[in-house]
């Protein structure tokens, strides 16, 4: 992804503050952009910032504000590392301001219902529940195909088009199959009314890729969304919105990590293995702390 895209993603993040500081994040980002070049945001290095850092100075900037420019960037980069989009920040560390450990902002219950309330069709109500009860990221979300999907029954697995036939008391469970970061795989369960939802969306839609549009596509349906519902809303505040519920709702972060297909920041190995049962029990909580 392009630097002046994920720029564009930052600033949508940061809309909800004053204008003041977006029209100066913007300024800096711009020059930032300007000063390095629109390359891929994963080719950006330390040499980037040295040479942001020298066309500051060659433009005379007082050493407070290329301090402040310079904090810009790195708060960018913090972000786009929450994000997922890349692994580290380019600022060195002598010159990195402290970064605030508070915990990403999320959508408070009644904010949830005004998200919902605003969803016009079957396609947009299927994309916000399956982020919320899921945590699943948006390009997984995209990659997800019919053929991913089995629905459990009784102890019997059914395609989809086999089991909109008989769908009958809820019991139900389905398993998708997410294509994660790094091309790892992971099975994500969705049951209650989050599954209901998705098979009316399956019955309706008959295409193989669930969610047949680009990701700039799906971060538009969701702003649209946030928009008429008067609430900030991008991709990544539903993924942080899943991950804060299942937390409070008293799920294991072992759990919450398996579920979000987060990378541990300790080794794997003092981890139990996640079961199915326990994937089903947080997302079902996901579905019940939320009222669809």
């Amino acid at each position: 992804m392009r630097i002046s895209e994920c720029v564009e993603l930052y600033l949508s993040y940061i809309s909800d503050r004053s204008a003041y500081t977006v029209r100066n994040y913007r300024t800096d980002l711009k020059q930032f952009v300007q000063s390095v070049g629109d390359k891929d945001i994963t080719e950006i290095t330390k040499a980037d910032i040295a040479k942001f850092r020298m066309f500051l100075q060659a433009n005379r900037r007082k050493s407070s504000t290329i301090a402040r420019k310079l904090a810009s960037v790195n708060s960018f980069f913090e972000y786009l590392i929450d994000l997922e989009l890349i692994s580290s920040s380019p600022v060195s560390k002598s010159h990195r301001p402290k970064v605030s450990q508070k915990i990403p902002s999320s959508l408070s219950n009644e904010e949830i219902q005004k998200v919902l309330k605003s969803c016009e069709n079957l396609l947009e109500k299927t994309v916000i529940v399956l982020m919320l009860t899921t945590g699943i990221r948006s390009s997984e979300l995209l990659s997800i195909r019919r053929s991913d999907i089995l629905i459990e029954k009784d102890g019997r697995t059914f395609a989809p088009d086999t089991i909109l036939e008989n769908y009958t008391d809820g019991s139900e469970v389905a398993y998708i199959k997410i294509k994660g970061k790094g091309g790892k795989e992971r099975v994500v369960p969705v049951s209650g009314k989050p599954l209901n939802i998705l098979l009316q969306y399956l019955d309706k839609n008959r295409d193989e890729r669930l969610f047949p549009f680009s990701y700039h596509t799906l971060r538009r349906l969701i702003s649209n969304i946030g928009s008429r519902s008067g609430i900030p809303l991008h991709p990544h505040k539903l993924r942080h919105t899943a991950a804060t519920i299942a937390l409070k709702s008293g799920a294991e972060l072992r759990v919450i990590q398996e579920l979000l297909g987060h990378a541990s920041p300790l080794t794997t190995a003092r981890y139990a293995k996640v079961g199915h049962e326990q994937l089903v029990k947080a997302t079902r909580t996901l579905s019940e702390s939320i009222d669809l």
